[in-house]
């Protein structure tokens, strides 16, 4: 049986551990951006930017909305790393669905502060500020991330078309996650965080091509 199929029986037990990773993950990080919402650790004014973009008091809110997209990176660095070996072992596809699914949920909570809290819904300015380097594909990234999910919960997840366009959304994740911490990050911890999540991405590809080089040819 293709392990993308045999992870479906534990399907309701794998959506609670990804809710609950969710939820615990956003406590973790209101009650850090309480903790800090005295610490000026972002710039108000955005990089390259004249005039700042949000005001003194918006600040815990700016750390929601920083902590929030690191968390769904920690969460999106499993995920992306067991996706090569998900279709050749049943627990590497259940793991990788719940820390999919457990990222998206925390992803939507920080697409939804930035745009409705801090943006105040005024897509102008989503779109004009620096602080936001390719917000049309960062939407475009969102709702495909979205519909992934859907199939992944849904559709059989061996079927060539699932297959392929699964491996388009997480190479677009990778490229908007690690450029996004690692290349563009305000904070040394951020770019930090890019570049583990790089690493921990690639030790996940090395491992699937280590395991694929040495399998006999016949289990191939």
């Amino acid at each position: 049986m293709n392990a993308w199929n045999g992870a479906r029986p534990t399907r309701g037990i794998d959506g609670a551990i990804a809710v609950l990773l969710a939820t615990v993950s956003l406590v973790v990080v209101f009650v850090a951006a309480a903790a800090t919402r005295e610490w000026p650790l972002f710039s108000l004014l955005p990089p390259g930017g004249s005039v700042a973009d949000f005001q003194p008091a918006q600040r815990e809110d700016l750390h929601r909305t920083f902590f929030t997209i690191w968390a769904s990176l920690l969460l999106a660095a499993p995920a992306l790393a067991l996706l090569p070996m998900a279709g050749a072992s049943a627990l590497a596809a259940r793991l990788w669905r719940i820390c999919w699914t457990a990222s998206l949920l925390v992803f939507a909570v920080h697409f939804w502060w930035a745009v409705a809290v801090m943006f105040g819904h005024d897509w102008s300015r989503v779109l004009h500020t620096p602080r936001v380097t390719a917000p049309r594909l960062d939407t475009v990234f969102a709702v495909w991330w979205c519909v992934d999910v859907a199939l992944a919960w849904t559709v059989r997840s061996d079927r060539r078309w699932v297959r392929l366009q699964r491996a388009g959304v997480h190479l677009l994740a990778f490229v908007l996650f690690f450029v996004g911490a690692a290349r563009e990050g305000e904070l040394a911890l951020s770019r930090t965080l890019g570049w583990s999540f790089a690493a921990v991405v690639g030790l996940g590809l090395a491992v699937w091509l280590w395991r694929r080089i040495s399998r006999p040819a016949t289990a191939r």
